[in-house]
């Protein structure tokens, strides 16, 4: 008898972790290399407007310079998220057109429907958005709060991800969260 997409879902569990793990580590090196871009531009504009303020006494904080100072940091802030959120659509809009990410493809794992077949372009985007549904708080975190924020935006965008993790592995049919809400399943490739 020809075991059920759920049951491939269940055998494909341990390498659809490393798939994930292979992703994640991919999307991290991108957002910290764009982080470390950003945190590079607010010194200068610190330590600059920090300079413009007092130049008798650089270590003095002065109001005008460090507002727009703080105010340009913000701005730029954001813009690290709107780049962090593009390497996203990006990412996953290659995920949505080839139904594979860098890490599936390694591990050989795909995504499917309930019947076996490809998921409709609809159900690849609906998985994706419940997996990066706390990206809009991440942005406002990020961009509002700076440094401290792209912090607690990791902390809590690696909560949810426990939490997708977890429903994954106490769940009889292997899946998370967003393959729940589009129908979808991770299986072999091979099969």
């Amino acid at each position: 008898m020809a075991a059920t997409v759920a049951e491939d879902a269940v055998e494909a569990r341990d390498d659809r972790v490393v798939a994930y793990l292979i992703d994640f580590a991919i999307l991290s090196a991108v957002a910290f290399g764009l982080w470390l871009v950003t945190f590079v531009l607010n010194t200068v504009l610190s330590v600059g407007a920090m300079a413009a303020a007092s130049p008798g006494d650089p270590g003095a904080m002065g109001g005008g310079s460090m507002l727009a100072a703080g105010l340009l940091g913000i701005v730029i802030n954001f813009a690290l998220w709107l780049a962090i959120g593009a390497a996203l659509v990006y990412y996953f809009g290659y995920y949505a057109e080839s139904n594979e990410t860098v890490g599936k493809r390694s591990q050989n794992v795909a995504v499917v429907d309930e019947n076996g077949t490809p998921p409709s372009q609809r159900d690849r985007l609906v998985r994706t958005a419940v997996l990066l549904a706390p990206f809009p708080i991440m942005l406002l975190l990020g961009g509002i709060l700076g440094g401290i924020g792209f912090v607690f935006a990791l902390v809590l965008m690696a909560g949810w991800l426990l939490v997708e993790a977890a429903v994954m592995f106490v769940s009889d049919d292997a899946q998370r969260l967003g393959d729940r809400v589009a129908g979808t399943y991770v299986v072999s490739a091979n099969k």
